[in-house]
């Protein structure tokens, strides 16, 4: 990207894509498709987070980019082709269903120069929500972005982007991740304790993608969270989610969850050993991406060449921290 504004030009949503998981492999796995499927469902990419021992996390995702037009910042979630009264983002919310899987964006905000004019009145740990480390290639809920949108459309794109996380720091965190505090009573102890104590690998990517939804939900003038119970997913990790909706198109704590599994779905599998997933999945996605070994800390030889934290598929395991909360949820 700052190759791109350097030369004078402006960075695309596909070659940003290209770029990203091509320099990223061989540490994560891709497969692209021939299917044109966008504008049918919104989204672009299904990408999965698999740790060592199965435990999984899938995204549908959207490339999107944070975007200057004069003095406003914004990001196109709104987006309809010609002819479809559906937006883009209403259409990736509802294409997440057919995996069974959270609705995210994949955001290209540029570098810090980039992003030198952006002004929101919110800070990261006392740095300006602009100049955030590794911003640059980030991830949001669509369900954030659904709410920027109905409460400010003008501005969603600078409120979604501050609530954006670094694919970076969700790959190979370099602390602990803080508490959620959920607004539902009475929660199934393992959600509860998933909930509240550091987790890492898959469960902790789908944590911090929850982080904001539900400090979104907390801030809802939706009354108590029901306890109603949302549909079982085959092989979640949580079977027991509360059906709550809040103010959110879809029960948002069912929805961001439904993709963390206990096993790898078989056509991931197919994808980590070389072969063509079944139709179903090839028709209606531009490709999968599989990002392995997401509870890898980094090493001391990768630290030196940018790279996101990932072991080499096939490596030995690497030492783990001390604590594993993880094994708690």
């Amino acid at each position: 990207m700052t190759g791109m504004l350097e030369a004078g030009g402006m960075f695309r949503e596909v070659t940003a894509t290209q770029v990203l998981l091509s320099t990223a492999s061989p540490r994560i796995r891709f497969v692209e498709f021939a299917a044109d499927e966008e504008k049918e469902n919104g989204a672009d990419w299904l990408w999965w987070w698999v740790d060592r021992d199965g435990t999984c996390f899938g995204l549908l995702v959207q490339a999107k980019i944070l975007k200057l037009n004069g003095k406003r910042w914004s990001i196109d979630f709104t987006y309809r082709t010609r002819g479809d009264d559906r937006t883009q983002l209403s259409k990736l919310i509802a294409a997440a269903n057919r995996f069974h899987v959270a609705a995210a964006y994949v955001l290209y905000c540029g570098d810090s120069e980039y992003r030198a004019t952006l002004n929101c009145d919110r800070a990261h740990d006392d740095v300006p929500c602009r100049a955030r480390d590794r911003i640059g290639v980030s991830t949001v809920s669509a369900l954030v972005a659904e709410t920027a949108v109905s409460l400010d459309a003008r501005n969603s794109g600078v409120s979604a982007f501050h609530d954006a996380v670094s694919v970076e720091d969700i790959a190979s965190p370099d602390r602990l991740d803080a508490p959620i505090v959920p607004l539902a009573r009475g929660m199934a102890g393992d959600l509860d304790r998933f909930l509240r104590q550091p987790q890492r690998g898959s469960r902790r990517v789908a944590k911090e993608l929850l982080r904001p939804v539900q400090r979104i939900r907390n801030g809802q003038f939706a009354g108590a969270a029901v306890m109603e119970r949302a549909a079982p997913v085959t092989s979640a990790l949580f079977e027991n989610v509360p059906n709550d909706y809040g103010h959110f198109s879809v029960p948002y704590l069912a929805h961001m969850l439904r993709g963390l599994r206990v096993e790898v779905p078989d056509y991931v599998r197919d994808v980590l050993d070389g072969r063509t997933p079944p139709a179903w999945v090839t028709d209606h996605l531009g490709g999968i991406v599989v990002i392995p070994d997401a509870d890898a800390p980094t090493t001391a030889a990768q630290a030196g060449d940018g790279g996101v934290g990932l072991l080499p598929p096939g490596l030995p395991d690497a030492p783990q921290p001390s604590h594993d909360p993880g094994q708690a949820a």
